[in-house]
């Protein structure tokens, strides 16, 4: 549980940071990475196992192309917050002309904004020449490729790292709150931040069956073979009982003995695996308002879990592994899927593709997903589900394809922001059709306005119009 803990609340902050990086930059402000270079230290040592990294600005004031350096490993980073191709050509170009290459061996463009789709690695190798390696792919990084690596540090470190983004969130509020009172600001910014309107109450009760047991039947009636000798999660042990149970649901989470659910137990299958007489219904604020971070992380949780449920009707699946969802065919044997939307006016998007083989066009290439992650957060009394879409490349519509990330890297190539941007205005339009007819369950509204042009506490929020029009299909 503390695990998941951690990757929720990491996911929250570092979202709520890139919003705010935004907000300042929307203002002008864009020498907030000024007052972040000494905060991002501790994240990067530990990242990149960097103990000696320190501020080169210490040692000379406004060092000239590098922010932070580590003179051992020879690694060095520059800290922005622009994110076009000529910010990073004359990063490049500086480090080149003052042959810093001769003291470091590598050199990071880390962006404190989401960084562009793709950058022309031809325009950055006819500054180079040779002298040194900058691979745009692996060395203009942002700070949800940070995110992607604490993944795989040990628990203990990736508190660490959460401790370190949780002040450097308070740097940026108090950076935001400082300048808002001295800068003009534009008018409005949209972020990738949908509005969440929380059902009225959550549903709970103790579990009523034995883990060695579940595990036990699982491996006679259901075929379960384990994996390399682990034992399965609490999680998948609840979801065993289940399916013994012929229950297919999968909008409820498992927390210490107890199972949770917006959706009443009498009414989905739950109670077969529960103890009816400790069957509870608890209003939803007694957990939002409760102060207690197991409570928050409980809601993030049935959050993602309701969404879950909900989206398997609409034909999009959750990756079993790293959780987020991906759209697959409206029939298994379509070989396309196309959905309609209404921006400023009706679109199509197509959402999944199935490719043939160009020299066996009897074979199966790849499949093509339209993909996203959501991370949940809660900012004063509201919530928001934070949109993140990719692609994913599946060899059988389910599992990873062996070149996915080679797919994923030509098609980054061809995006611009307002592609993404367009992405994540579809996925709040279809996210906000899932739920029509239900109101006690969660229901996604629109995307997120901050209204700059009053000049108050850095803006205020306002409802959003309508996705944008995506481009001929």
């Amino acid at each position: 549980m503390k695990q998941l803990e951690i990757e929720n609340e990491l996911r929250d902050v570092v979202s709520r940071v890139i919003v705010q990086v935004e907000l300042a930059t929307a203002q002008g402000r864009t020498d907030i990475n000024l007052a972040l270079e000494d905060a991002l230290i501790p994240i990067l040592q530990l990242v990149y196992n960097l103990p000696n990294l320190t501020n080169l600005n210490r040692k000379q004031k406004n060092f000239p192309g590098i922010d932070l350096g580590d003179d051992s490993d020879r690694v060095a980073f520059q800290v922005t917050s622009t994110t076009s191709l000529d910010k990073v050509k004359d990063t490049v170009r500086q480090f080149v002309e003052r042959k810093y290459f001769n003291s470091f061996d590598e050199l990071y463009v880390l962006m404190l904004v989401a960084k562009q789709s793709s950058y022309s690695q031809s325009s950055i190798d006819a500054l180079i020449d040779d002298e040194f390696e900058f691979r745009c792919k692996d060395h203009i990084v942002d700070l949800r490729d940070l995110l992607g690596l604490v993944t795989s540090l040990r628990l203990t470190q990736q508190s660490r790292v959460l401790d370190e983004f949780k002040r450097i969130l308070g740097e940026v509020d108090a950076f935001i709150s400082y300048s808002s009172e001295k800068i003009d600001l534009p008018d409005t910014i949209t972020s990738n931040m949908q509005r969440v309107v929380l059902p009225d109450a959550v549903y709970v009760a103790d579990l009523n069956f034995d883990d060695k047991e579940i595990v036990k039947a699982a491996r006679t009636e259901l075929g379960y073979k384990g994996y390399k000798g682990r034992w399965p999660s609490p999680r998948s042990v609840a979801k065993m009982a289940l399916r013994l149970n012929e229950v297919q649901n999968d909008a409820w989470v498992r927390f210490d003995g107890r199972m949770f659910s917006f959706r009443d137990f009498s009414e989905t299958g739950l109670l077969r695996v529960v103890d009816e007489g400790t069957l509870e219904r608890l209003e939803i604020t007694d957990l939002t308002d409760s102060g207690e971070i197991d409570n928050i992380n409980l809601i993030k949780q049935l959050l993602h879990a309701e969404a879950s449920e909900q989206l398997k009707s609409r034909n999009v699946r959750t990756h079993p592994r790293d959780r987020f969802f991906f759209f697959g065919p409206g029939d298994e044997d379509d070989a396309m899927r196309k959905e309609s939307w209404v921006g400023k006016k009706k679109a199509v998007r197509t959402v999944y593709e199935r490719k043939q083989q160009k020299k066996a066009p009897e074979k199966v290439a790849f499949h093509k997903h339209l993909s996203f992650d959501l991370a949940f957060t809660q900012m004063g009394d509201e919530w928001y589900a934070v949109i993140l879409p990719s692609w994913y490349y599946s060899y059988n519509g389910y599992k990873q394809s062996n070149w996915h990330h080679d797919y994923l890297s030509q098609q980054k190539r061809l995006e611009r922001n307002a592609t993404v941007r367009n992405l994540v205005r579809f996925t709040a339009f279809f996210l906000s059709s899932i739920n029509d007819d239900d109101p006690a369950l969660p229901r996604f509204g629109s995307l997120l306005d901050f209204d700059l042009s009053d000049n108050n506490d850095g803006g205020t929020e306002s409802e959003t119009d309508e996705p944008l029009e995506e481009q001929a299909a």
